[in-house]
């Protein structure tokens, strides 16, 4: 074929508990269903040639549920009615003795053109469309080595494709620490993409000869992942390959740093939150409070964004911010045998002396720098 088109997705992680949701983790697992189904209605639909699945379509290998199990056949039927599919193993997902790939392979290929890569079988041979994907399929959560090495393209193919679940050396972090991150310098010269699964958010490691990406999960897997909810489409044509990242999930997370300095109250608070980032009910909202309240503040922060929950899919506080303003009876109860000690007097003695926003500029300092002293983060 002069032109193909790829369908890449991974990680979406059927039947994940998500416990940092609570009594929400129900409907976020329905919008997982959805976000599959989804990308199975795009392959079909848009008449994509293979969608390809990078490892942790299930969030356990032996405890799928035949509910999730049987919807991913579904899907899977939809899409292969005219579009192949290969699916490869991942961590979460390794195909091992009683995993849900070895207990229900015949079912995962009796639809149609819907293939799994194994131990055993590292390389998907489709002639009619002159294309090879090669992949090493886990057998444990963790990768011990390369999943690159050994892999090289098939003579007399056009395409070549590589997928992946790993983490890579360079890009990754936090990695666990039976894992062997992959190196990229393993990949044997000839392949057209290398389509990546593992990590949760959209990636370009590399941008040509080949593309190397993480599509990152089709919807939100936890609240770290600012980017998921996507898919990769991919065209191959001409010796090149081409990609474009495309929105498939139904939900999103945002990070904000709040500013608390001069707040009163938690209607306050609730209030310049709303500003700032307007109601979405379909936003997962993880927040960070900075800044310093005042000694008779009544900001109450944890009960403040439990009330904005009601505005958003979720909303949690991360992190101990604000800071709150130091009396001055705590403040001259500091030794005067300390460092810390030293800064308060010598600040107050400038505020005594000071007038109008000198005064106020001195008042700042001291709080701040006192809070300094005491390792608070003021900034989120």
């Amino acid at each position: 074929m002069e032109t193909l088109r790829l369908l890449h997705t991974s990680d979406v992680h059927l039947g994940a508990p998500f416990l940092f949701l609570g009594m929400k983790g129900s409907e976020q697992r329905l919008a997982l269903r959805e976000a599959f189904a989804g990308i199975a209605r795009v392959a079909r639909d848009e008449k994509y040639d293979v969608l390809l699945i990078a490892g942790d379509l299930f969030d356990s290998t032996f405890g799928a549920s035949e509910a999730d199990v049987s919807h991913v056949i579904g899907c899977l039927r939809d899409a292969a009615a005219s579009c192949r599919v290969v699916i490869l193993p991942g961590g979460h997902d390794c195909y091992s003795p009683g995993s849900v790939y070895e207990r229900e392979m015949k079912r995962f290929e009796s639809n149609g053109d819907v293939r799994v890569l194994t131990p055993g079988n590292a390389v998907i041979d489709i002639p009619e469309l002159s294309l090879a994907v090669h992949g090493r399929a886990l057998s444990s959560n963790v990768p011990s080595e390369s999943v690159f090495a050994g892999l090289a393209p098939v003579a007399g193919r056009r395409w070549n494709v590589c997928v992946a679940h790993c983490s890579v050396e360079g890009f990754s972090a936090g990695l666990d620490a039976k894992e062997a991150p992959s190196r990229l310098d393993d990949l044997a010269a000839g392949f057209d993409y290398v389509a990546l699964g593992h990590w949760h958010s959209f990636r370009v490691l590399r941008e040509q000869t080949p593309p190397v990406i993480y599509s990152g999960s089709p919807e939100i897997v936890a609240r770290d992942q600012q980017g998921a909810g996507f898919f990769v489409s991919v065209t191959l044509a001409g010796g090149v390959a081409s990609f474009e990242r495309r929105r498939i999930g139904k939900r999103r997370v945002e990070r904000r740093v709040i500013d608390c300095t001069g707040l009163q109250s938690s209607d306050e608070f609730a209030a310049k939150v709303l500003r700032e980032v307007p109601p979405d009910r379909d936003l997962i909202l993880d927040l960070a409070l900075s800044g310093l309240v005042g000694v008779d503040s009544a900001l109450d922060p944890a009960q403040a964004v439990a009330d904005l929950e009601r505005h958003y899919f979720s909303a949690r506080l991360s992190g101990k911010g604000p800071s709150r303003e130091i009396s001055r009876e705590e403040l001259l109860a500091v030794p005067a045998d300390t460092v810390a000690g030293a800064f308060v007097r010598s600040m107050l003695k400038r505020i005594e002396g000071a007038e109008g926003e000198t005064r106020e500029l001195y008042e700042e300092a001291l709080q701040l720098g006192y809070q300094l002293f005491k390792g608070r983060d003021l900034i989120g």
